[in-house]
């Protein structure tokens, strides 16, 4: 089976409980981030956090809140994106900022927006675009086919992260399986007999 998503971090910090807790915490800006074929980490030095993914050209991507991440989540209120040089951190340019002060705030902590412009960096390798589709199946058998179209690989990942928590949050669907991420998602999701197929495919374009 060929890859589809960048291997974890290599360090010992891999075991640590905090390490772990925000790896865990972040996956919804991880995980779109490892599908998009760059190794992602938690940084957690001087007791402020942030992720970071390598680029692979020399360059890194730092993605922080207001000021660094939240320990909670939850309490993200916008995002703020720089790409910066690995060897000079001066070196830098400011790629999104929906923070409270930022040009894009009225996105607030909205996780798509971001990600479209990550996809949109011009970086020497890119991974594959792809689509998220479902099929929603009723008791009764009749089918209905959605789909968002093709995407940059971190937005569409972003999308089905987005898409599954809505069906469970908002919807009453409870996710029965999801396939393990070492492939493009693909989950399934019940509510008194409806099924969801919620899926991530790889374009052909």
């Amino acid at each position: 089976m060929t890859t589809t998503i960048a291997a974890l971090p290599d360090h010992n910090r891999t075991t640590d409980p905090l390490w772990q807790r925000l790896f865990h915490g972040y996956s919804h800006v991880v995980t779109p981030l490892r599908y998009a074929g760059w190794v992602t980490d938690i940084e957690t030095c001087g007791g402020e956090f942030h992720i970071r993914a390598d680029l692979r050209d020399g360059t890194e991507l730092i993605i922080v809140s207001e000021h660094s991440l939240p320990a909670d989540p939850t309490e993200v209120d916008g995002w703020s994106a720089i790409r910066q040089d690995v060897q000079d951190p001066s070196k830098h340019t400011v790629l999104y900022d929906s923070t409270p002060n930022g040009p894009q705030r009225h996105h607030g902590n909205s996780l798509i927006p971001l990600l479209m412009r990550v996809d949109a960096l011009d970086v020497p390798s890119r991974a594959p675009r792809l689509i998220v589709s479902a099929t929603h199946t009723a008791p009764y058998g009749a089918s209905h086919n959605q789909t968002a179209g093709i995407e940059g690989a971190a937005t569409a990942i972003a999308r089905f992260w987005e898409w599954s928590q809505r069906l469970m949050d908002h919807e009453g669907y409870r996710r029965v399986w999801q396939r393990p991420e070492s492939d493009y998602p693909l989950a399934l999701f019940e509510s008194v007999g409806h099924i969801y197929t919620l899926r991530v495919t790889r374009s052909d374009d």
